[in-house]
């Protein structure tokens, strides 16, 4: 269940019920902003969705998210912008673990049984079996061979293997940016590609719950009275106390 930020400035509690997240940065005139630029918004930053108060990790992850959700579940995203203003800061180590088990333990199961479910036809029943063989490898190596393992090309018809191999060579670097932003890709490949429509709402499910569980992470955290939001500009996200 994604947490709510107990949010106590009457101003940003109207922000919050009152914009719509779109893709790319939005337009604060018209109270129209992406998840990122919405967190720069109620940091008092310039606009822009790459906000100096959020973890790097965290914002690579939730741009191309945002952008690849349908209208109506970008919106869930919307109680996170409280909570992600204030993780910038020493904790991205751990969120990067967070996010190489979501994807071995939880995502990369599910695109193989996805993949095998949906194969309409051989070139991509050979991607299903190809992934499938590369996941049963990856679940019986060390993990320190997976960045090895992944290169190797039997695996270059293996259904998102670019995503996989940026994502866990980006793990194995310290590289939490890239990382998060190769994981991103995987769960929207997943959605558009391989997933039938009723999958889908699964595949946004394990976006959310890993943004949750990356805003979790132990941080120095911004009281919610001390949300530093600018100052109204009239017909810009303007909301009368």
């Amino acid at each position: 269940m994604t947490r709510i930020a107990r949010v106590e400035d009457p101003r940003a509690e109207r922000i919050l019920q009152t914009v719509e997240l779109v893709r790319s940065r939005g337009d604060p005139a018209r109270a129209r902003l992406c998840i990122m630029s919405l967190v720069a918004y109620m940091a008092g930053e310039a606009h822009g969705d790459h906000p100096k108060a959020a973890s790097p990790v965290i914002a690579a992850f939730a741009r191309p998210v945002n952008d690849a959700m349908d209208r109506a579940t970008r919106q869930r995203l919307i109680p996170f912008a409280p909570r992600i203003q204030g993780t910038a800061g020493a904790e991205d180590g751990l969120r990067q673990k967070i996010l190489h088990r979501k994807l071995l333990d939880t995502l990369l199961p599910a695109v193989v049984r996805d993949l095998q479910v949906g194969a309409q036809d051989h070139a991509h029943a050979n991607a299903a079996e190809a992934t499938a063989r590369l996941f049963t490898a990856l679940r019986e190596a060390p993990e320190n061979e997976h960045p090895r393992l992944v290169q190797d090309p039997q695996w270059d018809h293996a259904a998102l293997i670019s995503p996989l191999r940026v994502a866990i060579g980006a793990h194995r670097d310290g590289a939490g940016v890239q990382q998060a932003e190769a994981i991103a890709r995987v769960l929207i490949a997943a959605v558009s590609c391989l997933a039938r429509p009723s999958r889908r709402e699964w595949y946004w499910a394990q976006a959310v719950d890993l943004l949750d569980r990356m805003c979790e992470v132990e941080r120095a955290q911004v009281p919610a009275q001390t949300l530093a939001l600018p100052e109204p500009v009239t017909g810009q996200l303007a909301i009368s106390a």
